[in-house]
């Protein structure tokens, strides 16, 4: 034991007082301090828009005076550890607005008014590209080229120089040496990323809004220590390469060249080839809306039957009905030619008219209506679903690089991942199907107050508000399992082939 220690300090004090260290340290220091203010400076700016946002949507619902005006808004909170790693914090919608006629979906070529999905903030490609930058891209570039520079010559560059044969022939057994060699390397990494991620922390928590808690704080200590386990990645790798050749400028080359290929060629590479030969094609958007515009066709007929068959063939003797029309009348959605429109029908002399007729057609065609809304969904969201498989798809494959799998993991962690994005949007269709249980059991839709405030307005004071669950540790380390995993088999493989390898090691 006293042995490997011996080795351990002989490789931290080497390390430490090179210049290397000296620059790695100030660079990787002043990057993540610079990419921190950035971060922060735009989570108090999106987190002000959301609350925007959601006092505007509180304002609106004081406005509503019948069930059909109802148009509640899911918001999309922005994430704190963000700050850390941006993720999809800058991608996709903020707001998703429910409306009982409209399906939920998104479109990437359309204008987003055609969907109820909206975007909140600049976008601006180059500021967006200039937003990425943060703690966690920081250390998948300069933390992986440390440790890349840390371990090329530990075994070569010490041949070269003839210490490596002095220590050996002092009896040291060689598997002390590799272990000792690895542990001593990392000691020497540990304090550039640890006094990096403090004066991170230090930066955001002295913004007045990021309001950090326990739950994000256990969330930053699990990127912490994967951080290191991607840092110990690279530099096995640098030791099996520093074991395999035998002059330490090969080494620092062909490390070089695989730092280069693996933190910024192939994840490109990968994206590239998966949208030209995706593995699920899909259809254009143009083509998916079609059949969407059918089964609002199908409605119509479905809805127009229900009313010859209960024979109400004319019901202008108290009823103005006008299908297919925009008016200031009450609306209920429907979608035609690409655009959704409103099928506007006002009670004429509301007072007098009998409109109990009226109510049961409501109560049976506005189910129906959402009933086929939500046939439209699964039809509109099928582009979406496509992307998101060969995303998935381009995913797999980017886990051959260390850079990729590590930006998957912290990803999952901080919550800032395609995954959490498509949460929610996920959860706002299960709001919308909160509202629609709620109409049901107040039997909203074949009320009075549907489309008249004469007899008293709609009784909104309990309608549900959208509500965005955070995921506990447990269930982010459960996301991210699979490439921590990854990584340390990485490190289990490379560093056994850094063991072996040296065990057999030539000194001739």
């Amino acid at each position: 034991m006293h042995t490997l220690w011996l080795v351990i300090q002989r490789e931290f004090v080497s390390n430490v007082l090179t210049s290397r260290f000296m620059i790695g340290f100030i660079v990787c220091l002043l990057s993540t301090a610079v990419a921190v203010f950035v971060q922060v400076d735009d989570y108090e700016k999106r987190l002000s828009g959301y609350n925007t946002a959601v006092r505007e949507a509180q304002e609106e619902t004081r406005t509503w005076e019948l069930y059909v005006d109802i148009k509640p808004k899911a918001h999309r909170k922005p994430n704190p550890l963000g700050i850390f790693n941006v993720g999809t914090e800058n991608f996709g919608a903020n707001t998703v607005t429910v409306e009982l006629s409209k399906p939920i979906f998104e479109f990437v070529t359309f204008p987003i008014w055609l969907a109820p999905t909206q975007k909140r903030g600049s976008d601006n490609p180059f500021l967006a590209m200039f937003l990425t930058v943060d703690v966690v891209f920081i250390f998948k570039i300069v933390l992986s080229a440390l440790a890349i520079l840390f371990a090329y010559n530990t075994i070569s560059g010490e041949r070269e120089d003839g210490t490596l044969k002095l220590v050996l022939s002092n009896a040291i057994p060689r598997d002390i040496v590799v272990l000792g060699k690895y542990l001593g390397g990392m000691l020497s990494l540990f304090p550039i990323i640890l006094v990096s991620l403090l004066v991170a922390l230090l930066i955001a928590f002295a913004s007045p809004v990021t309001g950090f808690d326990s739950n994000d704080i256990a969330h930053i200590i699990l990127i912490f220590g994967v951080s290191l386990l991607y840092v110990s990645t690279w530099y096995l790798l640098g030791l099996v390469l520093s074991v395999w050749t035998k002059e330490a400028a090969t080494t620092l080359i062909l490390s070089m060249f695989i730092w280069v290929i693996l933190t910024s060629v192939h994840s490109n590479v990968v994206t590239f080839a998966v949208e030209k030969f995706p593995l699920h094609p899909s259809k254009s958007e143009q083509a998916v809306l079609q059949p969407a515009f059918d089964v609002w066709d199908q409605f119509r007929k479905e809805r127009d039957a229900y009313v010859k068959q209960r024979g109400y063939d004319d019901l202008k003797k108290s009823i103005t009905w006008e299908p297919g029309t925009v008016s200031t009348g009450t609306g209920s959605g429907s979608m035609s030619g690409g655009y959704f429109l409103t099928e506007s029908y006002s009670v004429s002399s509301v007072s007098k008219a009998d409109t109990s007729i009226f109510q049961g057609i409501l109560g049976y065609q506005e189910q129906l209506r959402i009933a086929y809304a939500n046939k439209a969904e699964e039809i509109l969201k099928e582009p979406a679903e496509a992307r998101e498989q060969n995303a998935k798809f381009a995913d797999a494959l980017s886990r051959i690089s260390f850079a990729d799998t590590y930006h998957f993991a912290v990803g999952a962690i901080a919550g800032t991942d395609r995954q959490r994005y498509n949460d929610f949007i996920a959860d706002s269709r299960a709001y919308k199907r909160e509202i629609v249980e709620y109409l049901k059991d107040k039997k909203a839709f074949s009320s009075r107050a549907w489309f008249s405030t004469d007899k008293g307005a709609a009784e909104l004071t309990d309608l549900p508000v959208f509500k965005q669950r955070r995921l506990t540790l447990s269930e982010s380390f459960s996301r991210a399992s699979i490439d921590i995993l990854i990584l340390l088999a990485w490190n289990i493989v490379l560093f056994m082939a850094a063991y072996v390898s040296f065990l057999r090691y030539d000194m001739s």
